[in-house]
């Protein structure tokens, strides 16, 4: 979707300065969580659930832009996810963690596969993860586009399977 190109393209890198590598990639997935939302809500109709919400992160002006709130402690956001749920939970979800030492973000898809004893078992397809020096929120959404037409599809109908094909035909499954 070239729409989605133009919206991350409209992010001012430059301009997204943070107190440090996590404050500034939480505020890149902000902004590029922001402007999907906004897509996503135009292309198919749905609006997502998104935590934190998007009226905590920014402050919609009109035309596709988004301002961040600058009053929210972006460093202290353990993730922030945008989903639905049809029959079954899924959600995009951007993260920045620790793993034997090293700070890396990564975007990624959960979906829920069942329930076990009343509590949903969560599958997850890796879309994009590189250390967080590395991190690049044009690449994340690079990787995300083979998905979109898949996960439209999904808001559309109410039905997963569209988004769980795309999600095992393309992406690679990191775990229950």
């Amino acid at each position: 979707m070239k729409s989605v190109d133009a919206d991350i393209e409209s992010i001012p890198f430059a301009q997204v300065k943070g107190s440090s590598e996590r404050d500034r990639a939480m505020k890149l997935f902000a902004h590029g969580f922001l402007r999907l939302w906004t897509r996503l809500a135009l292309e198919s109709g749905q609006k997502l659930k998104m935590a934190p919400t998007q009226y905590v992160l920014g402050n919609y002006e009109g035309q596709m832009r988004w301002s961040l709130n600058e009053n929210v402690d972006y460093k202290g956001i353990a993730h922030i996810e945008m989903g639905a749920t049809f029959r079954k939970k899924h959600a995009l979800i951007g993260e920045t963690y620790i793993m034997k030492g090293d700070e890396r973000a990564r975007l990624f898809f959960s979906l829920e596969q069942e329930k076990v004893k009343e509590r949903p078992v969560f599958v997850n397809y890796l879309v994009y993860e590189a250390p967080l020096a590395e991190f690049d929120l044009a690449k994340a959404f690079a990787g995300l586009k083979p998905i979109l037409v898949g996960w439209i599809e999904t808001m559309m109908t109410g039905e997963d399977e569209a988004l769980w094909k795309v999600c095992k035909d393309k992406l690679e499954c990191v775990g229950i």
